[in-house]
């Protein structure tokens, strides 16, 4: 009897690392894949999604068959990240970079550019070491160009207004800007928004014409505001803002699609009002994983808006994309779908109310909406 169940044990450690190593998603991706991986297995899901010991325990499952699986290392090492955003759990942060690492060093670029965080911040007990950051990213740009350079352009935004940011972030950034690298220039301008004197203001208009006119797309539009409202020692040119916001909305970057669309759905800024190109900004930055672009999409199609139909199912489940990656808004829609019986949910207010003790974790507004129902 022994013998027949290790034959059985062995037969599923083999099915379970064939699984693996084809591609083919297990409960490990099902639960905690990443919905931007390139080597992703299913469609993956965001990282407040993650229900982190159902994840950990089923990934740690299919390690034991294929320990080596970078993919599935880099997934456990994103049950570990959301166990240490939604439980607080700091030892799981340092977990969490210990698997991006072993994925990293098999040249897995998604964990490459997860791991880059860590050095530049010294997360989970790495020493913070932003040349190494830089150089993961580099390698990862190779197969995953998008996600690198948006981890690069997030860090050096991140930075310029951290007042704990270290000398090498800093000379990094600098270096970076003396050499025309959009980003860097445009992260730069960044604390300047803040105010102060007519020098800082006259700074801030020049990084920014000199990031926008190397391609940032952010640049471009934070511009036309300017120039919109004659600021920071600019006449006022309508015209040079209308071209700026073009200039943005044809760029590369889906925050800025998302932010131009909520100009286009209100009228503002010079730009007419209309519904039809917020849609299609929306949808763009919806499609590039923007978590605000799938809550606002949603609203479109809940509210039938810019001529795409009514359709609740497809609103609960841009809803629910926005919800999993940390959308508070989202979180409040979706569970008013699940108590009211929408886009294909059965009405259960005790369905609702779980949903959002989950998001109560990390989500203020949940408990705020928990306290409003008499359910903390």
């Amino acid at each position: 009897m022994q013998s027949c169940r290790t034959i059985v044990a062995g037969l599923l450690g083999l099915l379970l690392a064939g699984a693996a190593s084809a591609g083919e998603p297990t409960e490990c991706d099902r639960l905690a894949g990443s919905p931007t991986d390139p080597n992703r297995a299913g469609a993956g899901i965001g990282l407040y999604g993650i229900e982190p010991a159902e994840a950990i325990a089923a990934c740690e499952k299919v390690l034991a068959a294929d320990p080596n699986n970078p993919r599935l290392l880099f997934n456990l090492g994103r049950a570990h990240d959301a166990s240490s955003l939604v439980d607080k759990w700091p030892d799981h942060k340092t977990q969490a970079g210990r698997n991006f690492k072993a994925a990293a060093d098999q040249g897995y670029s998604a964990a490459q550019v997860a791991l880059a965080a860590f050095y530049w911040y010294g997360w989970g007990g790495f020493q913070r070491d932003p040349g190494q950051a830089m150089r993961l990213l580099a390698k990862a740009i190779a197969s995953d160009a998008k996600e690198a350079n948006a981890q690069r352009q997030n860090l050096f935004g991140d930075t310029t207004f951290n007042p704990d940011a270290n000398e090498a972030q800093i000379r990094i950034i600098k270096e970076a800007a003396d050499a025309g690298d959009a980003d860097a220039l445009y992260a730069l301008s960044l604390p300047l928004n803040l105010g102060g004197s007519p020098v800082a203001q006259a700074e801030l208009a020049r990084l920014l014409h000199k990031a926008a006119a190397h391609g940032s797309a952010p640049a471009a539009r934070d511009l036309a505001r300017l120039y919109f409202r004659g600021s920071h020692g600019l006449a006022k040119n309508p015209d040079e803002s209308s071209r700026l916001f073009q200039q943005a909305a044809a760029g590369d970057d889906p925050e800025a699609w998302e932010s131009i669309a909520m100009l286009y759905e209100r009228g503002n800024f010079g730009l007419p009002k209309d519904e039809k190109q917020a849609a299609r900004l929306y949808q763009q930055a919806s499609n590039e994983g923007v978590a605000s672009a799938q809550y606002d999409l949603a609203r479109f199609y809940e509210e039938g808006k810019a001529g795409l139909p009514r359709d609740a199912r497809e609103a609960a489940r841009l809803y629910g994309l926005a919800a999993d990656q940390g959308n508070s808004d989202a979180v409040l829609a979706l569970a008013r779908y699940m108590a009211e019986g929408l886009g294909g949910f059965e009405a259960s207010k005790a369905r609702a109310i779980e949903y959002l003790r989950r998001a109560a974790r990390w989500s203020t507004r949940a408990k705020d909406e928990l306290a409003r129902m008499g359910a903390q």
